[in-house]
């Protein structure tokens, strides 16, 4: 075997063995074991560069099951994923350059694509106005390499319907298990109890919330098996159940959002079915909008302001429910808290915002007494918990009305292409913009964006929507 190898591979292997050993040592003796990792981290770029397809399905695999690492109190990483996405990023760059002509390049003719690439650079140009640069400047970068390998390596690798069931497989494995010992967990050892639902998600959940907008974010893409397996199969039979099992999931997950988002895909599948996608797209605006007049009108937004001795945390579901229509459920009214905060942050910095990163820094000085619950402190440090008033925030009215025409672009997308591709392809344009607007439920009471369990679905779906619009992605067998 070894006389088969070439001299210049045996001295490349003895060469990156040395490195190995003489980064170790000097580890050791510099009480910096993070050396030693430095030659293990070229061979995977290396790996990455010649195989990055397989590289990103890796990466998709992970994304249930990664876990929260702090290396302080302020600074914290997902492992495995964020290091993959850092490398997946800069592979993504080097194709820019290296191989730009395997990008179809018409995709970027994509508005909500598009749009995206305008989201990024006026959050770069927030971040040089911003309050705090250093904040800004690492949340510029955290959104870049979200939108680098799960939206523009995409446009690289993936051409047909086998490529779509490999990110199938790839994420449904690992999330299906992880629902599985979740609650085998929370139902033997705390009998299914609502107060102990975030003790069971972990380690690869950050909470509840967490686990359960991943669930219900990808339950939609069980519907995509339906067509590649025939009836009676293991694999079709394993998805069938699936479906049940992700709902009871959902269920006892006791997340209020979700819920909604599975009671919503029902009719949001029949304004999809029966092209009604652009009325109730600028209906849903009016609708907003208004609501928003109102309660800003006269301050009417302070009627509901909260009885601070009655607004307390609730240990079952039930009384959960019912206090959070009172207005007397904690987590409910600290999310009006904040909400109002985000609001009277707009005064002082209306166009452009404080920066992204930095609604925490500054959000309480805002912030009304009224208003405030017993758990105002924030001790995890947690921001609004609604992303439109975040970037509304962090981005100004410009970087919000961005974001707006993304969204309204998104969803008219995804109802022109089912209109006009053909049925394969526009039942799965179909599932995908479920999928969004399963995310974009959870973003009302969330800002996960950026957080591994949510946002890469988020970009990957805008950057499948850009190879439909060009024909490009086919629902053929042909790898």
């Amino acid at each position: 075997m070894i006389s088969s190898t070439s001299k210049s591979d045996i001295q490349i292997f003895y060469a990156f063995c040395l490195s190995v050993f003489a980064l170790f040592f000097a580890g050791l003796k510099l009480d910096i074991p993070y050396l030693a990792l430095i030659p293990f981290a070229l061979l995977l770029i290396i790996w990455g560069i010649s195989n990055y397809k397989s590289l990103f399905i890796l990466l998709m695999a992970t994304l249930p099951i990664s876990v929260e690492y702090y290396f302080s109190s302020s600074l914290a990483t997902d492992l495995p994923t964020e290091p993959l996405m850092i490398g997946l990023s800069i592979i993504t760059l080097i194709l820019l350059f290296a191989k730009v002509d395997l990008l179809p390049l018409k995709t970027f003719r994509s508005i909500p694509l598009f749009i995206l690439m305008l989201h990024l650079f006026w959050i770069f140009i927030c971040a040089i106005n911003s309050e705090n640069f250093l904040y800004s400047i690492k949340a510029f970068l955290s959104k870049t390499w979200y939108i680098l390998p799960f939206t523009i390596l995409p446009l690289f690798i993936i051409r047909s319907i086998i490529d779509i069931k490999k990110i199938f497989w790839a994420i449904y494995i690992p999330l299906t298990i992880a629902i599985i010992v979740t609650m085998l967990r929370h139902g033997i050892i705390y009998k299914f109890a609502f107060d102990e639902i975030n003790h069971s998600v972990g380690p690869y959940f950050r909470n509840h919330v967490n686990y359960a907008a991943m669930v219900s974010i990808f339950f939609p893409w069980l519907w995509l098996a339906d067509d590649w397996y025939e009836k009676g199969s293991f694999k079709r039979i394993l998805i069938q159940v699936s479906k049940l099992l992700y709902i009871v999931a959902i269920y006892f997950s006791y997340t209020r959002t979700c819920m909604i988002a599975l009671i919503a895909m029902i009719p949001f599948f029949f304004v999809i079915k029966w092209r009604l996608m652009k009325p109730v797209v600028i209906g849903s605006l009016i609708v907003a909008s208004m609501g928003i007049y109102s309660l800003l009108k006269d301050n009417y937004y302070l009627k509901f302001a909260p009885n601070f001795s009655k607004t307390i945390y609730h240990d079952d579901f039930s009384s959960h429910l019912t206090s959070t229509f009172e207005g007397e459920d904690v987590s409910s009214m600290e999310r009006v808290y904040r909400w109002v905060a985000a609001i009277q942050m707009v005064s002082d910095r209306p166009w452009m915002g404080v920066g992204s990163g930095n609604f925490y820094d500054y959000y309480k000085k805002y912030s009304l007494s009224d208003f405030e619950t017993y758990i105002s402190d924030n001790e995890e440090r947690s921001t609004v918990h609604n992303y439109f008033l975040l970037i509304l925030a962090e981005q100004g009215s410009i970087g919000l009305l961005i974001f707006f025409l993304l969204t309204v672009a998104i969803f008219l997308q995804g109802g022109k292409l089912y209109q006009t591709l053909p049925e394969k392809e526009a039942r799965i344009v179909l599932i995908l913009t479920q999928s969004m607007m399963a995310i974009y439920i959870n973003l009302l009471l969330s800002d996960m964006l950026e957080s591994d369990k949510v946002g890469p679905f988020f970009y990957l779906i805008i950057g499948l929507m850009a190879l439909f619009q060009y024909k490009i992605l086919k629902n053929t067998e042909v790898a």
